[in-house]
């Protein structure tokens, strides 16, 4: 291709779809220029399974490719590809034959690159590499085992980040930092803090290197309150090492670090560590005055609201602040402790309120109790308010007249309303602490529960589903301990039950790819719509409740937690729990942007509005719950059940 003007329409077109659309201008005109075209009508086939693969791949600009595999003897669909997809890379740079044919199913138009312009995009523009590495990853040698969820991640950040320019806000730190060395005594420093009007020193070296810091709070604690001399060294008291960032550190991770490591202040070095000398401090103050609003600020002030219109307003904030937290790539899992906290904080300031109101009666809980919270919510993965799944266990009261079961019946009907108050729905299946069948003693429980164990038809595995994500957030914990206990022993004795608990965490299998409007509602008010929640997240958290059931993993965590623990406890399924934890939490922030977008629930994703790299970031997702469900189908032979 020679012509000026075919060269600029390539290279226009290609600028359409990722990676092309983050290549320079000069990096694009000179692949472009090494481009070859190549037009297919309906029927033609680009390659056929089995065949050795050519040096090159292949973009496709117009009409719709198919992806045909043959399965004993019969040709499968197993994908799509449409404008801008990209094939025929896997077995070119894996040296090996095609796991596939190709054909055209439309009119046609490919533009085919070589290996040499593939590899030349990977050494010279880092986002294609990351780009490649979202679906690309074992094959090509540059990347290592870059894992390909890891990468989308990354891209989507990168992308992110030259859209606006500067993708977070960053804090200012005091450049006049009080400094000491380490032969200050604590009278000396805390003479200097006080003449300054300042709640913090920093230790350093003569080169002004940090070495520790000294707070008003360490004053008060480790000075006063333990009768020490201050005519000691201030090295005594120090806290060290210090937290040293760079001046580029986001607002979004220095809150991420408050929150999870109760630190109050960062020292600002040369560049970012305790090697460089300090040039400014950031304390958690500087970080509320930027922010505007903080979790920790929004925790003290739900613990202290009086009304439910007061929790409310709260709430609403922190879905405001998740917003910011999503759009700055803030790490899923911190967002999913960030607003657990916040919901366990409001339900048990939910349960307070509702117990004074009781208590002004002249009523008390005649026996400990529990609260405890299920399904998503039990699983710390409640990030928007859909509806609301609780319950209340309490100690077995023995003779008592009713007055228990009255109580606690009353208290979830208080609770419960209040959280309605606060943006959170009523279960549409009355799977709350209101309903007297799930507000019941110890005894009741573990009945219940060896029952679904023992008879496990289709609607006791339905509630498994529910309760066996229990999590204790208010009361005696050690209620919950007894009953999960339960659980473990009576499926020690049932273990058939676990064939059929793995049977229903295969029934939703995942689509193979967008099959245009193939895997959407096709009517009613989700016309056009993924069901992310059924076919894609659903499998992943069905399939790691099995697990940590099966294999005694007795934590109250995420479905990413499960896996992370699956993956330590047994070295085999390592790798596929990895990329299941992983490929989870990306659904997860997919459905809550979607949620937070349209002001759903988010389960309903309208594919047409993901950009490219989002569709593809999906699409990754699929191949993992299918290996799950095939790793599950052979682990319990569900196939003798269907």
């Amino acid at each position: 291709m020679t012509s000026d003007s075919m060269i600029l329409t390539v290279a226009n077109r290609l600028s359409k779809y990722p990676p092309f659309d983050k290549l320079d201008r000069e990096l694009l005109d000179r692949i472009a220029k090494g481009v070859r075209i190549r037009y297919l009508e309906p029927g033609e086939v680009v390659f056929e399974q089995g065949s050795t693969p050519g040096p090159e791949f292949y973009v496709l600009v117009k009409g719709e490719i198919q992806v045909i595999q043959r399965v004993d003897g019969a040709d499968v669909l197993a994908d799509v590809c449409d404008d801008g997809d990209i094939f025929g890379v896997r077995a070119l740079l894996g040296d090996r034959p095609y796991a596939a044919s190709t054909r055209a199913k439309d009119d046609t138009l490919l533009y085919v690159l070589s290996k040499d312009q593939l590899h030349e995009l990977v050494a010279e523009a880092p986002r294609v590499a990351m780009f490649f590495a979202a679906d690309f990853a074992g094959d090509v040698p540059q990347l290592g085992e870059t894992n390909r969820l890891i990468a989308v991640r990354a891209a989507r950040r990168h992308e992110r980040a030259s859209e606006t320019g500067d993708d977070v806000r960053r804090v200012d730190p005091v450049r006049d930092v009080l400094t000491c060395g380490m032969e200050t005594t604590i009278r000396e420093a805390a003479s200097m803090m006080s003449e300054r009007n300042v709640g913090s020193i920093l230790v350093v070296d003569a080169d002004r290197r940090p070495l520790g810091i000294v707070t008003d709070s360490d004053l008060r604690s480790k000075v006063v309150g333990q009768g020490r001399d201050v005519s000691e060294l201030i090295s005594a008291i120090m806290s060290s090492p210090v937290l040293t960032i760079d001046e580029q550190t986001t607002l979004s991770s220095m809150i991420a670090t408050v929150m999870k490591k109760h630190l109050h202040h960062f020292a600002v070095t040369e560049d970012g560590t305790p090697h460089t000398p300090v040039t400014g401090i950031v304390s958690e103050h500087d970080i509320l005055k930027t922010q505007g609003s903080h979790p920790t600020v929004i925790l003290t002030e739900i613990s202290r609201a009086k009304t439910k219109e007061r929790l409310r307003v709260l709430r609403d904030q922190a879905e405001e602040l998740l917003r910011q937290y999503l759009q700055d790539e803030v790490g899923m899992s911190f967002l999913a402790n960030m607003i657990s906290e916040i919901n366990d904080t409001l339900i048990r300031r939910a349960i307070r309120l509702s117990l004074e109101e009781l208590d002004s009666r002249g009523l008390q809980p005649p026996v400990p109790f529990c609260w405890l919270a299920l399904g998503s919510e039990g699983r710390e993965e409640q990030l928007l308010r859909t509806d609301q799944d609780n319950a209340i266990l309490y100690a077995d009261p023995g003779e008592d007249d009713g007055r228990a079961e009255r109580f606690f019946l009353e208290l979830g009907e208080l609770v419960v309303d209040i959280l309605v108050e606060a943006g959170f729905e009523r279960c549409p299946g009355d799977v709350m602490a209101s309903n007297p069948k799930w507000n019941q003693p110890l005894g009741a429980w573990k009945r219940c529960f060896s029952q679904w164990i023992r008879e496990p038809e289709n609607v006791a595995v339905m509630h498994t589903n529910i309760f066996f994500d229990f999590r204790p957030v208010y009361g005696e914990n050690a209620l919950a301990a007894e009953l999960k206990g339960h659980i473990f022993e009576s499926i020690t004795v049932d273990r058939s039950f676990l064939s059929f608990f793995a049977l229903n965490a295969t029934r939703n299998p995942p689509p193979l790819s967008f099959f245009r409007n193939m895997i959407v509602e096709r009517s009613g008010e989700h016309r056009d719509a993924f069901d992310i929640k059924a076919r894609a997240m659903m499998p992943l958290a069905d399939a790691a409740r099995v697990l940590v059931y099966d294999l005694g993993i007795d934590i109250y965590g995420s479905t990413a937690e499960r896996w992370q623990r699956i993956g330590e406890t047994h070295e085999h399924l390592a790798r596929l729990a990895g990329e299941a934890g992983m490929a989870y939490e990306i659904l997860m922030r997919i459905r809550a942007l979607e949620g937070l977008n349209r002001g759903t629930s988010g389960r309903y994703v309208h594919i047409k509005e993901l950009n490219k790299l989002e569709r593809q970031t999906v699409r990754n997702t699929f191949s993992v719950v299918k290996d799950v469900q095939l790793m599950l189908t052979s682990r319990y032979r569900t196939d003798f059940l269907r």
